[in-house]
């Protein structure tokens, strides 16, 4: 077999099996279920919420496995008790992974969860870029071509002052840690202030 056809091979594997394994195993780390990273990204896709945190989760229309149930909980949660609080000053989206539909779509999914909740789409040229910024893993599926894998985190993002966007934290969603989340948000209102 060709030496470059086994690298590719090998590669590939890596991807779709060590850097999720990677992932999962610094999560079950992290007791809070949170990892904190603090660092400026460039998402001008995000830059249309003139609210000071954006909450992001990253998955794809019609994923029924993972993402139906996250947005449903991802829903409640921003229509609880707990979360009045920071609701003025915090927003939601959802970013679509996959380029090959109508661009109109992934806002009309995030919508059919929660009126409030904006759903976003990236052109394939935008999609090669979310990777690195993130940490975030997808690729598509060995078990089903209609289907992506992909990381299931909730991301924090504070929008600066001066419209810098700072990627803070990282969520783990299973479970997904309510308080945690809100009492981040709340400190970094309050040192807003």
């Amino acid at each position: 077999m060709n030496k470059k056809i086994i690298l590719a091979v090998i590669f590939f594997l890596f991807l779709v099996i060590a850097v999720p394994l990677l992932q999962s195993l610094f999560f079950t780390q992290q007791t809070s279920g949170k990892m904190v990273i603090e660092q400026r990204i460039d998402a001008p896709y995000l830059q249309k919420s003139d609210k000071d945190f954006i909450l992001v989760f990253f998955g794809y229309v019609g994923c029924v496995k993972v993402c139906t149930p996250v947005l449903h909980e991802l829903s409640d949660f921003y229509e609880s008790k707990g979360f009045a609080p920071i609701k003025p000053f915090v927003t939601f989206s959802f970013i679509n992974l996959i380029p090959e539909l109508e661009s109109n779509q992934p806002e009309m999914f995030a919508k059919s969860f929660n009126p409030e909740f904006n759903g976003i789409y990236l052109s394939q040229k935008e999609l090669m870029t979310v990777d690195r910024q993130f940490a975030l893993f997808f690729s598509k599926s060995l078990r089903d071509v209609e289907e992506i894998d992909h990381s299931d985190h909730l991301y924090l993002i504070e929008r600066q002052k001066n419209g810098l966007l700072i990627l803070k934290n990282i969520y783990t969603m299973h479970p997904l840690n309510k308080d945690i989340i809100i009492k981040d948000i709340l400190e970094l209102q309050k040192d807003r202030e």
